[in-house]
């Protein structure tokens, strides 16, 4: 049975990993920011009113919703990708963080328009994340 072998490089997929907590962290406090810019409080997750206040409070809650619903199975392409590409799979987990960091502060910020640069930029990442686990899971298969 053959051995696998991980390089050191993959700690350049575990600092992303990192990262995408820290993008994580940046989304849960712009909307405790807009929680208190907005007088919406707890246990309520979506306000239910119809004013610009409430859209702009959805529209932060929303942008770290979307992160937190993606972050487990990048991280997981990452760290799966990064056994057989360490370094390009850094680069697009990297790529995907960028792109959150944009999407929270833009969604936030600008409502639903300004989340468009930061999706982008996360599909940048996370699309070749993808096609990188496929890869490395034939790689590592055929091995």
């Amino acid at each position: 049975m053959p051995t696998l072998e991980i390089s050191t490089s993959i700690g350049y997929a575990a600092a992303v990993v990192v990262g995408s907590q820290m993008a994580s962290w940046f989304g849960a406090v712009k909307v405790m920011q807009a929680r208190k810019q907005y007088g919406i409080s707890y246990p309520t997750l979506y306000s239910t009113g119809k004013s610009a206040e409430d859209t702009m409070f959805n529209c932060a809650q929303r942008a770290h919703q979307n992160t937190l619903e993606s972050l487990p199975i990048v991280n997981f392409m990452t760290l799966t990708s990064a056994l057989v590409y360490p370094r390009a799979a850094a680069l697009f987990g990297f790529t995907w963080v960028l792109g959150r960091f944009l999407y929270i502060q833009g969604y936030s910020a600008n409502g639903p328009d300004g989340r468009k640069l930061g999706g982008l930029i996360s599909h940048l990442g996370d699309l070749p994340l993808f096609i990188t686990t496929c890869m490395a899971a034939y790689t590592l298969i055929m091995s």
